[in-house]
């Protein structure tokens, strides 16, 4: 096997010592996405396979098309695996130093992944794990699969599920799961590892009738169950609404591709494939831009989305397309227009956006415009906090989403008629400061900088109280103390002080008073 040469990121040798030097053959690394996992997991397999510990690299993926990145990845390094590797043919070929396989094709068959195993010392590399907590029967499955390997090491960027499901090979301590090593988004930031994103938020006057009546509402309004779905998705399916956004997403594009990246793309995710191509017309209309157009269920959409990769196209749409490791760095400027509610998904799209490029201007900021339904709006702020997966002792309420239907079919009665976008709030990874921008570039007033900063205070207090075991009350009178402030009359330097003692608790520990 050729040498090693290529030189790892700061984090990533920190996290290769950490597995050198770990004690137990479980191994879990929580690292934001676009910080470059996957090259710190072939530094690991190349160590492994170097220094005789293991013969051969097993990696599970989520995806088919993740299999053929691991293996052109792995090959740049001199470590050959192969990606087309079926159950059948249970063992790659001799001249292969491993294969790269499915979760589903491992739960499909898992003795013959055991048998491997036991006739070569595997090393097991789990890319995304919080995907194998698909279930009991897959968690079972990857146990008796993987159980006799020399280490398994688990990468991933979400490592929390909105179900019960534990996942393999991960620990927990009281229900709560404990990674090796983390990496999280403010860090990558801080060492321009990623860009820092901004979410533009867009509220607006939306109507439509369902069976209950017809039905007006912005998404200020506190509404439930369907009301609260049937908002969301009139927006999506007005062309008045979402053509206002589209709009405000291409002058940003055209903006940053005159300024700063002439390449720069843009990606709008919709929500079926009829909704993607009337999109995609939408776009046109208001823009005068064709865009690309890939769907989950069109056998070309891998070799669309290379194509737009490579390209300087300014746009692209996508339906579950955008998933990990679709690795499109120039993408700078988004739309969430689907109606996909859960926070892996909603991560997982932001991910596409935070690749830093080299040879560009600092700090190549990414825009990613949404609607203002609540759900969105507080995975958005809590993109920089990084969140352990926990046990809860009663499974929490599943979020049921209803079928999308075409833009001129109806459920139950259901007919968008009118939706008016109006750009409201913008959401920002960046710390908030008096000269941060806002949709418009207007500079945000004293009111939405102190709101800011008081969300971001508060989840913290949220992570404080939970991790030390004290109450929200001792977290806040403790922070009281150090800095002579209660929250509602904290001004704004007294708020960012309050969050760095609450930053720095979050990482070493509670140190106030019990």
């Amino acid at each position: 096997m050729k040498s090693w040469t290529t030189k790892l990121r700061d984090w990533q040798a920190r996290a290769e010592h950490a597995v050198l030097t770990h004690p137990t053959l479980d191994f879990l690394a929580m690292a934001t996405p676009a910080a470059g996992k996957t090259q710190f997991a072939l530094k690991i397999a190349h160590r492994f396979v170097s220094d005789r510990a293991a013969d051969r690299i097993v990696v599970v993926c989520p995806t088919n098309h993740l299999r053929t990145q691991w293996a052109l990845a792995a090959s740049h390094v001199g470590i050959h695996l192969d990606p087309a590797l079926t159950n059948e043919q249970r063992q790659e070929a001799s001249d292969y130093q491993g294969a790269v396989v499915t979760y589903q094709q491992v739960c499909l068959d898992p003795a013959v992944f055991a048998g491997g195993c036991r006739q070569r010392r595997t090393l097991v590399i789990f890319d995304e794990v919080h995907h194998a907590g698909d279930g009991k029967e897959w968690g079972l499955a990857l146990r008796e699969a993987f159980g006799d390997v020399v280490f398994r090491l688990s990468l991933s960027g979400t490592p929390f599920r909105s179900d019960n499901a534990p996942i393999p090979f991960v620990r927990y301590r009281d229900g709560q799961s404990q990674a090796d090593f983390s990496y999280g988004y403010r860090e990558a930031i801080r060492d321009g590892v990623c860009r820092p994103i901004l979410f533009p938020s867009y509220d607006g006057d939306l109507t439509w009738l369902s069976d209950r009546g017809q039905h007006s509402h912005t998404f200020d309004e506190g509404l439930t169950g369907d009301l609260k779905r049937e908002r969301l998705k009139t927006a999506l399916l007005q062309a008045d609404w979402l053509g206002e956004v589209i709009q405000d997403a291409h002058r940003t594009l055209t903006r940053v591709r005159k300024d700063e990246q002439r390449d720069a793309g843009g990606l709008i995710v919709a929500m079926n494939q009829t909704h993607a191509r009337s999109v995609a017309d939408l776009l046109r209309t208001v823009t005068g831009e064709k865009a690309a157009v890939a769907v989950s269920d069109d056998p070309a959409a891998s070799r669309i989305i290379q194509a737009f990769g490579d390209s300087s196209a300014r746009w692209l749409v996508a339906v579950n397309m955008v998933s990990e490791g679709v690795d499109m760095p120039r993408l700078r400027v988004g739309v969430y227009a689907t109606n996909v509610l859960t926070e892996i998904y909603f991560r997982q799209v932001v991910g596409r956006f935070v690749r830093i490029q080299t040879g560009l201007p600092r700090p190549q900021r990414a825009w990613l415009y949404l609607p203002k339904d609540p759900t969105l709006v507080e995975y958005a702020q809590q993109i920089t906090i990084e969140r352990d997966h926990v046990i809860e002792e009663e499974p929490p309420p599943q979020r049921t989403l209803f079928d999308v239907q075409t833009p001129h079919e109806s459920v139950s009665g259901y007919v968008p008629l009118k939706g008016i976008a109006r750009a409201d709030t913008l959401i920002s990874a960046e710390e908030p400061e008096g000269s941060g921008e806002t949709v418009g570039e207007e500079e945000p007033s004293r009111h939405e900088h102190k709101t800011q900063l008081r969300q971001r205070h508060q989840r913290f207090v949220g992570i404080v109280a939970r991790k030390a075991g004290v109450t929200h009350m001792q977290v806040n009178a403790e922070l009281k103390r150090q800095t002579g402030s209660r929250i509602n009359e904290a001004t704004v330097e007294q708020l960012k002080a309050r969050i760095r003692i609450l930053e720095r608790w979050q990482e070493r520990g509670w140190e106030g008073k019990v």
